[in-house]
């Protein structure tokens, strides 16, 4: 009886045996995939902008810089290093604040760019993003008739708050710029400056 059972079975053996073994592998991986690791890298070397690009990206941050300025008074007048630069940088500034619509004529002028598809998308973002910042700076300024109304040491703290605010910001879309990455990280601004130029 047992002997006939191994029969059975070696009977059977061929069959099992001459089952294609490599189906699986081959329904599997009709072509070589990138992991992950490697499909990051190449999205940030795609990312990668050319070194005039990157010029041109930095460049728009010149409207907030000179809006912001006088946030730091403040911080100014108690850091010394800062201090100087502002006494340096102020006739530039004041300058261009003093001109009628300088900031308003600047703003369209931006403005017209972000529109334009025959740029790349890493500059009009960059563009957008500096001029949702300007806006941002902007309105804070609205309410300095009302300061005194408040205590000094709460307009002090407003006003060194949008400066901190401004100099990171303005710091990091730089630092991004310069190495070629899009500053896609401030909170609330980079997501309304990517919904209004969309993908492309």
């Amino acid at each position: 009886m047992a002997l006939a059972c191994l029969a059975d079975v070696a009977a059977f053996a061929p069959s099992v045996s001459l089952a294609p073994v490599r189906s699986p592998l081959a329904a599997s991986s009709p072509r070589p995939s990138i992991s992950r690791p490697r499909a990051r890298q190449l999205k940030a070397a795609d990312s990668d902008a050319d070194p005039l690009e990157r010029t041109f990206a930095c460049l728009p941050y010149l409207l907030p810089i000179l809006d912001g300025f006088s946030y730091g008074t403040y911080v100014y007048m108690n850091v010394p290093v800062l201090g100087d630069a502002a006494v340096r940088a102020a006739p530039a500034v004041g300058a261009f604040q003093s001109s009628p619509f300088s900031g308003f004529i600047l703003f369209i002028g931006l403005s017209v760019f972000t529109r334009n598809t025959a740029l790349p998308r890493f500059v009009r973002f960059n563009i957008q993003q500096a001029l949702l910042l300007d806006i941002a700076l902007i309105i804070p300024g609205l309410f300095s008739p009302l300061g005194n109304m408040f205590p000094r040491e709460l307009t002090i703290l407003g006003n060194n708050t949008v400066f901190y605010f401004w100099v990171l910001v303005v710091a990091y879309s730089l630092y991004c710029n310069v190495r070629g990455k899009t500053p896609d990280q401030v909170p609330v601004l980079s997501d309304a400056a990517a919904m209004q130029i969309g993908p492309m």
